[in-house]
């Protein structure tokens, strides 16, 4: 059985095609989990409101075509513009109008941009798939921070699988590593 506390990281790793990717969809409720393991949040089942993911997808594939659309999409009650740019700023993001195009982004402000959407949702878990792999080593690092400072402030359970999950080491509160796909990860495994 795997447990997990509010505010923590849990970093995923594993070597190419272990599952990783496949993990996070489980846990997101994509895919069915292996006979015998459910995910709950709070002893409740984990609901599509309480679990939110940020996809490996490059170029990502977004919802809405500026910013303010983007970030707006799918929440109810709809947040006011203040919120909007508290969390933007929050994000690193507050050079960008509201009426950006979300396809003029780079990949830093996109990652970014969807963070800021998936903290604005306020779920109780959410799972980044390979967030930092493609960024210089200094924007890794800086998200990394702001990943944290995000999770422990709003007690936000942060899973991350990732192939660069060195980076992480330092942030993570768990280390779960995937040994095959229809294998429960292993605690505390190191490399």
């Amino acid at each position: 059985m795997l447990h997990a506390a509010s505010g923590e990281i849990i970093l995923l790793s594993g070597k190419n095609g272990s599952g990783k990717t496949l993990w996070l969809h489980r846990l997101a409720g994509l895919d069915s989990m292996p006979a015998q393991m459910h995910v709950a949040i709070n002893k409740n089942p984990a609901s599509k409101q309480s679990v939110r993911m940020l996809s490996e997808q490059w170029p990502p594939i977004w919802l809405g075509q500026s910013i303010d659309e983007e970030i707006r999409f799918g929440l109810t009650p709809q947040p006011e513009q203040q919120q909007i740019r508290a969390c933007l700023s929050r994000w690193g993001l507050s050079e960008l109008a509201m009426d950006t195009q979300t396809a003029a982004l780079n990949r830093l402000q996109a990652i970014r941009l969807s963070l800021a959407g998936i903290s604005m949702a306020n779920p109780a878990l959410a799972l980044l798939d390979n967030p930092t792999d493609a960024l210089p080593e200094a924007d890794a690092v800086q998200l990394i921070t702001d990943i944290s400072a995000w999770a422990r402030d709003s007690k936000t359970i942060v899973v991350v699988a990732c192939n660069r999950w060195h980076d992480w080491q330092t942030a993570a509160t768990q280390h779960w590593q995937v040994l095959a796909p229809d294998t429960l990860p292993q605690v505390g495994v190191n490399g």
